[in-house]
């Protein structure tokens, strides 16, 4: 399981996610590849991924440390994903109807709000929808 709290690039440009985070995909530098996922609805999403190496400093780039850039924005614009809330991306079990060998993950993306003087940890999906209705 792989959680991050997403920045301002993560939400307008893209997921960045440290190779280190996933052992079962992929790595080398320039490799495109993609990955497949269902949020908490049960709707299935295909995600671009690039291999990129971390760019800025001399250690970074002389310790080989690379990022996996998910192009997931659409399915970030569908849930109204924010600076702050947490995505959760867990490796999802192959039940034995799958067909493929890439392996597939379950998403999850959640935000903190107050309730009765608590804080909890809602599932966007579900805040999203409710915000769309109309109540009186």
């Amino acid at each position: 399981m792989f959680s991050k709290v997403l920045t301002k690039s993560d939400v307008e440009k893209s997921l960045l996610i440290p190779t280190c985070s996933f052992n079962v995909l992929p790595f080398e530098e320039g490799h495109f590849f993609y990955m497949n996922v269902v949020d908490n609805t049960g709707n299935a999403w295909t995600f671009p991924c690039f291999i990129q190496q971390i760019g800025g400093d001399d250690h970074q780039q002389s310790t080989g440390s690379s990022d996996i850039s998910i192009g997931w924005l659409k399915f970030a614009r569908k849930i109204d994903a924010k600076v702050g809330d947490v995505v959760f991306l867990h490796r999802k079990s192959l039940d034995h109807n799958s067909t493929g060998k890439t392996p597939q993950f379950r998403i999850e993306v959640k935000r903190k709000i107050r309730l009765l003087g608590q804080d909890i940890w809602a599932d966007v999906d579900h805040i999203s929808d409710s915000a769309t209705n109309n109540y009186i």
